[in-house]
């Protein structure tokens, strides 16, 4: 549990079972108020290295690499670019990265993927500095079959959905709807770009009519030979935002 004095909290989440060569951040939201602070863990027994690549959401046919200013808390010299290469990381040692939101006013949103050379892991802690709330968003490293996320748009709260792909190819993303009786009450379908991010709201200017008012899941299907994450966003009136996790199926 992470507590940043203002009675703002957050769960940290707990590596285990690092044996991938990375993995992706599905969500990647920097500027209008937004810092994003990337945490990574050598869990191995030997040293390696990592390199972040940043992605844009784009409407081109691919989605673009993203240049962001970054920043670092362990004294590295400050710089911008939409691929960031690191020294090498010891076993057992941790390494910060943060994309610094002070630079524009201007939301810009988009996704981030993780190689390297080692078993090497970790999360992003994004804080919005208006209300000092923060929310992790985790590796995404399962590469399972589709994923489910839960849903909530009662008495004021808004459900907002981050989801990426890794892979060199366009596709589009199967996803059915249900109640929280289990009855199907319909189904969408999302197109992402290669290597691309969508995000959005559950309403019915996003193409959710049916989620309207209600509690239910989501399942996100992961078209075959491509690799997605899914990330959900619960956030009720006050902006006090948390994020929600896909369940592997």
């Amino acid at each position: 549990m992470r507590a940043n004095g203002i009675a703002a909290l957050t769960t940290l989440p707990v590596l285990a079972n690092v044996d991938a060569p990375g993995g992706s951040i599905s969500d990647l939201t920097y500027g209008g108020g937004f810092v994003g602070t990337f945490y990574l863990v050598n869990t191995g027994a030997a040293s390696a290295s990592f390199t972040l690549s940043f992605y844009n959401q784009s409407g081109a046919p691919v989605s673009v690499p993203l240049s962001l200013p970054l920043t670092f808390p362990q004294g590295a010299a400050a710089t911008t670019t939409a691929t960031y290469n690191t020294p090498i990381l010891s076993a057992g040692a941790s390494y910060w990265v943060q994309g610094s939101g002070a630079i524009t006013s201007t939301l810009l949103t988009g996704s981030a993927q993780l190689t390297t050379t080692g078993n090497i892991s970790g999360f992003v802690i994004f804080r919005y500095n208006p209300n000092s709330q923060e929310a992790v968003v985790p590796l995404e490293s399962r590469n399972a079959s589709s994923y489910v996320l839960a849903f909530d748009n009662t008495a004021g709260t808004v459900t907002g959905v981050a989801l990426s792909s890794s892979s060199a190819q366009n596709t589009n993303v199967p996803v059915v709807i249900h109640d929280d009786t289990g009855t199907q009450i319909g189904t969408s379908s999302i197109p992402l770009n290669a290597n691309g991010h969508a995000s959005f709201t559950l309403d019915p200017t996003h193409g959710f009519p049916a989620t309207a008012g209600i509690r239910g899941t989501l399942e996100f299907v992961a078209p075959l030979g491509v690799p997605i994450g899914v990330l959900g966003i619960r956030s009720p009136p006050a902006l006090t935002f948390t994020k929600l996790p896909a369940l592997a199926k």
